[in-house]
Parts: structure tokens; C-alpha cells; sequence
């Protein structure tokens, strides 16, 4: 799969969660950003939860760009959250020290 998709899921009224799939970099990280960006306003939820369990590829943009949306869900009073990321993506969110912020 080429390029990312993000489907929005409510999964109750405080909580919404985005399931990506695909490659999150640098070409494809406004999708994501796009998702919670809408996501906000439109459910004005407690808690985001971004699923990358489809998520291939995860460089270092794509983690500029979860930190992006981390800073717009605070802005917003809500908190962001990252679930079930492949372990890749589990030790490069390890590695820059995102994990206490994320996981």
C-alpha cells in the first residue's frame, strides 16, 4: 500500500480513535495531521487515540508529525495517545524519548 489513510472511529463521546495505515513520512504526514485536525472540532473529544497497527513505515517525519499533533490536541484539551505500533515504530518512539509522551 502506497500513501497513508486515516479512518476516524468514535469509540465513545469522550474518546475518538484514527486508524492509519500505510507509510507515515514526510509525503504522507498531512493526512494523518488532516484526520486530527478535523477530528477536533467535529467529536471535541477527551482523548485521541492514533492506532498505527497498520502503519509500515514510520521515519522521522512522521514522528515531527505526531508531535505536531500532539501540540494541536493540547491546544484543544485534549489528550493524544498512540496505540499498538508495530515494534519498529515501538523502539523509534523508544529511542527519541516519545514514548512517555505517547505510550
Amino acid at each position: 500500500m502506497d500513501g497513508l489513510s486515516a479512518t476516524l472511529e468514535p469509540a465513545s463521546p469522550e474518546t475518538v480513535v484514527i486508524r492509519l495505515a500505510g507509510i507515515l513520512d514526510l509525503a504522507t504526514r498531512e493526512q494523518m495531521t488532516a484526520a486530527v485536525r478535523a477530528a477536533l472540532p467535529a467529536f471535541r473529544p477527551d482523548a485521541l487515540i492514533l492506532d498505527l497497527d497498520a502503519v509500515t513505515l514510520l521515519d522521522s517525519a512522521g514522528l515531527g508529525a505526531l508531535v505536531g499533533c500532539w501540540k494541536l490536541a493540547a491546544g484543544a484539551g485534549c489528550a493524544l495517545r498512540v496505540r499498538n505500533p508495530r515494534p519498529l515504530a515501538h523502539a523509534q518512539l523508544e529511542m527519541t524519548g516519545l514514548a512517555e509522551l505517547f505510550l
